[in-house]
């Protein structure tokens, strides 16, 4: 029993010493020791040592509070409150107010429109008119159908020639000239005459424009688009479309026309080369047709690699006489009676003056008949309603502008017309324009300027938005745009000269 009480007490003085006093850091076998071995030093009381053994009292367990009961009062006092309403639900009814009163129905649960219309649950439906159309058979309304652009003619007058070269030798053919001769619309038309042919295989027809794309490279993806209907980035495109012209056996032939081609020439021309190498292997069925507004595109613009693919055929569009211009303008109000022929004449020999433009041409004629039809008691164009379109057209806010420019600023613009005229393209450099600059300027008679002086002229033009310029850089390398039509640049500067 002592031994027993040795042992507890000497447990119970190592406690308080740590409890009381710091920790030592001295080693511990260098240390003193705290307490002494005797027997008589560490005596104590039988109630000291009963303390030391009593047991510990347990920790109170958390037991779960029991379930509240109600009482028939509480309960009957919670159900006749009024609930709150639930906004994320539709009521079962609601009193909607009339002329007879306060009448019960149930309304429907809103749904999200957008989302039906995406998921094809209901399609959307365009509104009725709630007026009617005017009646558009009177003559003059039918002549401005006619007369419009996007109408297509039974047949191509003045192209009869043109036509059968196409005709005959649809495979690689380049064909180039200005804008507005009839180019595209000669083509489409020979292209829709052999695909109703019986003594012709049926063929694929893919259709591009330099214009529509955003960046030549998506050509490729166009060019898929329109034989497959898939829409992939270019890059895979171009591998499609390399595999399915140089590598397929069976393939069916594919005639591709690719409109405004000097649009999709650039530094590295690896896009027009592709176009054009496809059709030169052995394996494909391609036939490519292009047009451009250049010339001379090939020897000017393209490289010797792209030029070879071209081969040597080519077809250039002369701009229309006005001989051709009236029998365009005759055959086109063909089966009216609401034009005099004199106005008709008037109009032809003002377009062919200018630029030869069949569109232009059409667009003044229009233009008549629409100040015709405003005039009541006149159901006939004559020479004076021609004369009020042209100045019209003519007194436009843009040639307005042309006309109160400085003669320097007119220079500059007849010089940005003749280096896109030249070229093709409508884009150019302030190095391309001063060089132009210079030439017209001695062919005026015009003392020429510094190529600062140049330089600010061309900034107040780009400021007037007659012109567009790159904000990003200010020196030669600076790129151009004409905001303004060529054939306002020409009656401006032809109506100013008179």
């Amino acid at each position: 029993m002592d031994y027993v009480r040795v042992r507890v007490l000497k447990k119970a003085a190592k406690l308080t010493l740590r409890q009381d006093t710091k920790q030592d850091v001295t080693p511990r076998k260098n240390r003193k020791k705290a307490y002494s071995t005797s027997d008589t030093d560490w005596s104590a009381s039988d109630s000291d040592l009963n303390v030391l053994l009593e047991t510990p009292e347990k920790k109170p367990v958390r037991t779960k509070s029991k379930r509240t009961v109600l009482t028939d009062e509480e309960i009957n006092s919670f159900l006749l409150e009024t609930p709150k309403a639930n906004r994320h639900m539709t009521p079962k009814h609601t009193l909607r107010q009339s002329s007879k009163g306060s009448v019960k129905y149930t309304p429907k649960t809103p749904k999200n429109r957008a989302k039906l219309i995406r998921d094809g649950v209901i399609i959307p439906s365009m509104q009725f008119r709630t007026k009617i159309v005017v009646d558009e058979s009177s003559p003059l309304m039918k002549a401005r159908g006619q007369l419009h652009v996007s109408y297509v003619p039974s047949a191509l007058p003045c192209r009869e020639k043109e036509y059968c070269d196409v005709y005959n030798f649809v495979k690689g053919k380049l064909i180039d000239h200005c804008g507005g001769t009839g180019k595209t619309a000669t083509v489409t038309s020979v292209i829709s005459h052999l695909q109703q042919a019986d003594d012709i295989p049926p063929f694929n027809y893919v259709n591009i424009n330099g214009m529509r794309l955003t960046e030549p490279r998506q050509s490729y993806v166009e060019i898929l688009k329109q034989l497959t209907g898939k829409t992939v980035p270019w890059e895979q495109a171009q591998s499609i479309l390399e595999d399915r012209f140089t590598k397929s056996k069976k393939t069916s032939p594919t005639v591709m026309l690719i409109d405004e081609l000097d649009i999709l020439c650039t530094k590295r021309q690896d896009v027009v080369y592709n176009l054009l190498d496809w059709p030169t292997k052995a394996k494909n069925q391609l036939i490519v047709v292009t047009i451009a507004n250049t010339m001379d595109l090939p020897e000017r613009l393209l490289m010797s690699r792209v030029t070879s693919r071209l081969g040597l055929t080519r077809l250039t569009f002369q701009a229309y006489t006005h001989k051709q211009l009236l029998e365009i303008v005759t055959k086109r109000l063909s089966g009216t009676n609401c034009f005099n022929p004199d106005a008709i004449q008037l109009v032809a020999r003002k377009v062919a003056s200018v630029s030869g433009d069949a569109r232009r041409a059409l667009d003044i004629c229009r233009r008549a008949a629409e100040i015709a039809e405003s005039e009541n008691d006149s159901q006939l164009v004559n020479l004076c309603h021609v004369n009020a379109a042209l100045n019209v057209m003519i007194t436009q806010p843009k040639v307005r502008a042309i006309r109160n420019c400085s003669r320097l600023e007119q220079l500059i613009l007849q010089s940005i017309v003749a280096e896109v005229e030249r070229t093709g393209v409508e884009e150019t450099t302030f190095a391309d324009i001063y060089k132009m600059l210079i030439s017209c300027a001695t062919i005026e008679g015009f003392k020429m300027v510094s190529g600062t002086v140049a330089f600010s002229a061309l900034a107040r033009l780009s400021a007037c938005r007659l012109i567009l310029s790159d904000p990003k850089c200010s020196d030669i390398t600076q790129k151009l745009i004409l905001n303004v039509s060529i054939d306002d640049v020409y009656y401006a500067l032809k109506k100013g000269q008179s």
